[in-house]
C-alpha cells in the first residue's frame, strides 16, 4: 500500500497524525493546571480536574509508545459510555471555554454505551469540540447533544459560530485542507478514521453567520 492511500485511510497511523493527536492532551492538560492554580477550587473538582489530567498523560504516552514502535492497536469490539465520554471532554476544554465567555448546554436523551473504544471517541470528541471553541465568538454558545436513532447512538455538537464556506466543505475531511491560519489539516480526517473503523459515520451541516454542526453516529450496544 503506498503512503498516499495508507494516509487517506488512516490518518491517524502515519507520524503526523500522532503527533496531531499527541498536542490535543498535551493542551487539555494544560488548561487543566490553569484551572488547578486557582487556590479558591474546591476540593472536589481539585480532585477530578487532576485525575483527567493523569488520564490525558496517559493518553498521549500511548500514543507516543504506539508511534514509536509502529504498533497502533488492533480493532478491538470494546464500548463507552457516551454520556461519561462527553462529560469528560467538556471538563478537559473547560478553562478553553471560559476564557471566551462562552455558554455550553449539553442534552442526553438517556443513557447508553456505543461501540468505540474510550479513547478513540475521546480523540474524536476533543477534535470537533476544540474546532467548535476555536469557531465561536467570544460569548457565543456551544450546544452538545446525545440520543438515540434506531440501533445508532448520535452525538450533535453545535455552534454559532461564522459558518463554514460552501466550497470548504466538500474537502473538509481531506487530510490536509485546512480553513484556519495555523492548521494542520488533519483533526477531521483523523476523526472520520475512526469513526468509520467502528462502523459509524461522521457528518457536518453549516450555515455562514449560523454556525456549525457535526454529528457523530455509532452503533449502540
Amino acid at each position: 500500500m503506498s503512503d498516499n492511500h495508507k494516509l487517506l485511510n488512516n490518518p491517524h497511523k502515519t507520524a503526523a497524525g500522532y503527533a496531531h493527536e499527541i498536542k490535543n492532551p498535551i493542551t487539555a492538560v494544560r488548561g487543566l493546571l490553569q484551572l488547578l492554580a486557582n487556590p479558591d477550587l474546591p476540593a472536589l473538582k481539585r480532585s477530578l480536574y487532576t485525575e483527567i489530567a493523569i488520564e490525558e498523560l496517559d493518553r498521549a504516552n500511548g500514543l507516543l509508545y504506539e508511534m514509536v514502535h509502529n504498533n497502533p492497536p488492533a480493532n478491538r469490539q470494546e464500548t463507552t459510555n457516551m454520556k461519561e465520554a462527553i462529560t469528560k471532554t467538556t471538563l478537559l476544554f473547560e478553562q478553553a471555554i471560559q476564557s471566551k465567555n462562552l455558554q455550553l448546554e449539553t442534552f442526553f436523551a438517556g443513557n447508553f454505551n456505543v461501540q468505540i473504544p474510550k479513547q478513540q471517541l475521546a480523540q474524536v470528541l476533543a477534535n470537533i469540540l476544540k474546532n467548535a471553541i476555536e469557531a465561536s465568538r467570544a460569548n457565543g454558545r456551544i450546544t452538545i447533544s446525545a440520543y438515540t436513532e434506531r440501533q445508532f447512538g448520535i452525538i450533535s455538537i453545535k455552534d454559532n459560530g461564522p459558518g463554514i464556506p460552501p466550497e470548504a466543505l466538500d474537502m473538509l475531511f481531506t487530510p490536509y485542507f485546512t480553513t484556519k491560519r495555523t492548521g494542520t489539516g488533519l483533526g477531521l480526517s483523523i476523526c472520520q478514521s475512526i469513526i468509520h473503523e467502528a462502523n459509524g459515520q461522521i457528518t457536518v451541516h453549516s450555515e455562514l453567520d449560523a454556525g456549525t454542526e457535526f454529528i457523530v453516529k455509532l452503533p449502540i450496544c
